[in-house]
């Protein structure tokens, strides 16, 4: 089965599978061209490479801007490279800078509207699920989800440089960069911390029952793809027959209390928590300081408190954004709220109470 990204951009991946490169020469390319990084993987796990040259990223997922940017201007310099490169010392690889935060959600929960808020500042990168650290990045971890994977230095490097080469400084203003995961990586914070132990972390959570009430109203692809590939397995620690069982609301279920469970047992300092419904303009600075420990200028202050306006899903910016909360409640089911009640509502409270809450109660 062809990977979403394949799928959008067929171009892309023709052009770079027909320049396999080894690790020298490819090294070569990645020094010579400031805006090579990693774009995406294949299916027999090598890492396709892309010039990006001075694109901004400013789609509200990274494949999106990758798309964009091929059918604008075509494959460009590209190329495939084995996924051994990551293992090359951080330094072989050009000088890498930590990012200057992270942001984990259980989904549903603002973290759009907050990677959206952060691309206000010229001075930001921000990566919004990067593709090459989707699933099969962790399955070749892994051992195609058949073992732990384990702390090892030659792993925390593959980790931190394919973190650090996708947010390569590629322009003056650029001074910092920050990664928005896509839900089901708050299973490798563990990993991801010991690989950054300095970068900033913040969890975004909302109260279960709308997140579920959003994820069954309007369906998505994301988590029932890693059923088939063996992964949902691993995240939640289900076995492959007990999940095909499932029906949606239970599968659902099952990832979001391990979210949860992961959020309070993996994550480490600095690390913060943040309630959907506290992600509001007042509190927009005391966040950003607190969690981030930067204050942006008033004039792009403003510019971030405009995204609060705007749908945060809709790259052309011209959709108004009204809160959905009401409509939310409104779809809650009784089995919802059962199944909220009986497997993640004690988590949902150990949030709220956390002293590293951001308003905790």
């Amino acid at each position: 089965m062809q990977s979403l990204d394949e799928q959008s951009t067929p171009a892309l991946f023709q052009a770079a599978r027909s320049r396999h490169l080894e690790a020298e020469e490819a090294l070569a390319e990645i020094r010579r061209h400031k805006g090579v990084i990693p774009v995406a993987l294949t299916q027999d796990d090598r890492i396709v490479w892309r010039d990006i040259g001075d694109c901004p990223l400013h789609e509200w997922k990274f494949r999106f801007s990758i798309r964009n940017l091929v059918e604008t201007s075509g494959p460009g310099l590209c190329f495939t490279t084995d996924m051994d490169i990551l293992r090359c010392d951080d330094t072989e690889l050009g000088p890498g800078q930590p990012p200057a935060g992270f942001i984990f959600h259980m989904s549903k929960c603002g973290s759009t509207l907050m990677a959206r808020i952060l691309d206000q500042s010229p001075h930001h990168i921000v990566l919004k699920e990067p593709t090459p650290l989707h699933e099969r990045f962790w399955r070749y971890l892994s051992d195609d989800w058949n073992a732990p994977i384990e702390a090892s230095e030659a792993n925390l490097r593959m980790i931190r440089n394919m973190v650090q080469l996708m947010g390569r400084t590629r322009l003056p203003e650029q001074r910092s960069y920050f990664v928005r995961f896509r839900s089901w990586m708050i299973a490798f914070v563990a990993l991801i911390q010991r690989a950054f132990p300095d970068t900033p972390c913040l969890f975004m959570y909302r109260d279960p029952v709308e997140v579920m009430a959003s994820i069954l109203s309007k369906p998505t692809t994301g988590l029932p793809r890693l059923k088939e590939s063996g992964a949902a397995a691993f995240i939640t620690g289900q076995t492959q027959s007990a999940l095909l069982a499932m029906d949606s609301l239970q599968y659902f279920t099952a990832f979001y209390q391990s979210y949860l469970q992961y959020s309070l047992t993996e994550m480490k300092d600095p690390t913060h928590y943040l309630n959907y419904r506290d992600l509001t303009r007042e509190h927009l600075p005391h966040i950003h300081k607190t969690a981030f420990g930067f204050m942006p200028s008033d004039r792009t202050l403003s510019n971030m408190l405009g995204q609060f306006d705007v749908y945060s899903k809709d790259d052309t910016g011209r959709t108004q954004f009204s809160s959905d909360r009401q409509e939310k409640q409104r779809l809650v089911s009784p089995a919802m709220r059962e199944a909220a009640e009986r497997h993640l509502m004690r988590y949902y409270d150990a949030l709220e109470r956390h002293d590293r809450n951001l308003y905790h109660g």
